[in-house]
């Protein structure tokens, strides 16, 4: 069995990033940057007001001072005049400052008589002025290679003005699912057969990873069916993600139908719990990932082994999940020889509480859940201890 760290990296090793393609900005959130971005203009554009309120000299404005009104500084406009000492523009939030101006009182700190402004709290030189390139300067880097782009990289990029930007492609990811007991949500069930979810489930966090999920049929557990569904999904996809038929079981075909077809295993167990039996493997330079059929086990297998190889596809260089510290709320004990990655809820204030049962096939507990806790073997993480969480959901 391989330790995690090892299997990561040779996934890792084997897969390249797909193809730079240019996209609309509008188009563009959860997709991966495949060039370097620099500002092209100064944000702001150009000093202006934080306020509603009075452009003025500072060194006129002190508390109690009467100042003359000689216009109005509009949004979207330039005040064409200049502010002389005793003068002061109405202004509003956003507005450029008006020449001679350097620093703007608030309109609550002000008191109003037609064009006589009283100010009733004076300011300082640039209070209350944005000032030009004060939060990005042209020619700032603003994105690079490998980001994932969220609706902040939006904001900014649509304020320097940028309506598209060159991404990865999506890697189409294929998904499918192996056993004769399985049958679609909503069908009748016969005794002995229950309902597959593990499709649906690693769509949405294929979504997640910057890549395109893309659903095949359920698999019979046969030799030629395994082989035909899997050339029809390599055919179609960038790389392949099963669930079950990965064990050492008479009926258990996706490590001999991928041999069969004339692909190569790299590697098909790995050090952890749940998840010990996992395929990886290639077809025509196209990664194969086999998951246990139980539930937990796919959904945490393909958090720390796909997820990985699949971002690395899209393009990403941050492939691990996001760890945060929490204080565990009750103890999570490891008597086994492998890292067991155990479910908690982690509150709002900070607390990893167990969600239950911690076996396999327990799907109850995964819906509770939104983190792991890494176990080593033969250990107690005491209540109260603070410890890494996993996270793949707020």
């Amino acid at each position: 069995m391989l330790p995690l760290e090892e299997a990561t990296q040779r996934i890792l090793r084997t897969l390249q990033s797909t193809e730079a393609e240019i996209v609309p900005l509008s188009a563009a959130a959860g997709r991966i940057l495949a060039t370097n971005l620099k500002a092209t203009v100064n944000l702001p554009a150009f000093d202006n007001s934080s306020m509603d309120g009075y452009a003025v000299r500072a060194a006129d404005a002190a508390t109690g001072a009467h100042l003359r009104q000689i216009g109005e500084a509009l949004a979207g406009t330039v005040f064409t005049g200049e502010v002389d000492e005793g003068q002061c523009v109405r202004i509003f939030t956003g507005s450029p400052m008006p020449t001679g101006a350097n620093a703007v009182v608030m309109q609550e700190d002000a008191r109003a008589e037609g064009d006589s402004i009283e100010i009733t709290d004076g300011v300082k030189p640039f209070e209350n002025v944005r000032l030009r390139g004060e939060d990005v300067k042209e020619g700032d880097l603003i994105g690079k290679v490998g980001d994932i782009l969220t609706a902040g990289h939006l904001s900014l990029l649509g304020s320097c003005g940028f309506a598209e930007v060159t991404v990865h492609r999506r890697p189409i990811i294929g998904l499918l699912a192996t056993g004769d007991e399985l049958r679609e949500p909503g069908a009748a069930l016969d005794p002995g057969e229950i309902y597959e979810s593990n499709r649906l489930t690693l769509a949405r966090l294929v979504e997640q990873a910057s890549a395109t999920p893309r659903i095949f049929p359920i698999v019979a557990d046969t030799l030629e069916a395994t082989a035909a569904s899997l050339q029809e999904a390599f055919a179609k996809c960038d790389a392949v993600v099963t669930s079950g038929g990965v064990s050492v079981g008479e009926h258990d075909y996706v490590k001999e139908a991928l041999e069969k077809m004339g692909g190569s295993l790299d590697f098909w167990k790995v050090r952890i719990k749940p998840g010990k039996p996992f395929v990886f493997g290639q077809l025509d330079d196209k990664p194969l990932f086999g998951l246990p059929g139980n539930p937990v086990s796919a959904f945490v297998t393909f958090l720390v082994l796909v997820r990985p190889g699949i971002i690395r596809m899209a393009g990403g260089t941050e492939t691990s999940l996001p760890s945060y510290p929490s204080k565990l709320a009750a103890p999570l004990v490891n008597h086994g020889d492998r890292r067991h990655f155990m479910r908690v809820h982690v509150d709002n204030e900070g607390n990893a509480q167990p969600t239950g049962l911690q076996a396999s096939h327990a799907v109850g507990t995964l819906g509770k859940a939104n983190g792991l806790v890494d176990v080593p073997p033969w250990t107690t993480l005491e209540e109260g201890s603070i410890e890494p969480i996993l996270r793949w959901s707020p």
